[in-house]
């Protein structure tokens, strides 16, 4: 398996895990409108990584076919727009969701690869210096 289907499943399976905590905290907590920001925010983060993850595939079995290493892009626009969609349903409604949790929720898939590359860098440092 290549090592980008492995932190993308990775990703997904504690994302998933992250919104589940963030489930029972809202049905637990009266802050419901900030955990509902929050849910909102990491939904569109792990949406973001899922396409660019996608779009990186797409560009990386273009350039093994075609040898050329000329891509049209990972989507950025594409993203950006997702950002701004939940930023906008969060303000058409401010009785379900807090405008200013969206945001703390968008980079933590960002920062899930980041902290999962470390991991499995330190992983394979580990097992080269042990055997």
């Amino acid at each position: 398996m290549d090592p980008i289907t492995t932190i993308r499943r990775r990703v997904v399976f504690l994302t998933i895990v992250f919104l589940a905590i963030l489930m029972i905290i809202w049905f637990f907590t009266p802050q419901k409108r900030l955990v509902a920001g929050f849910f909102l925010g990491l939904c569109v983060s792990l949406y973001n990584i899922l396409y660019m993850s996608r779009k990186v595939r797409i560009a990386g079995e273009r350039a093994i076919l075609t040898g050329s290493t000329r891509n049209r892009g990972t989507g950025m626009v594409n993203r950006y727009l997702m950002v701004a969609l939940a930023i906008i349903i969060a303000i058409e409604y401010p009785g379900w969701f807090d405008v200013r949790a969206v945001p703390f929720g968008l980079p933590i898939c960002y920062i899930l690869i980041i902290l999962l590359e470390f991991w499995e860098a330190r992983r394979l440092n580990h097992q080269i210096r042990k055997g």
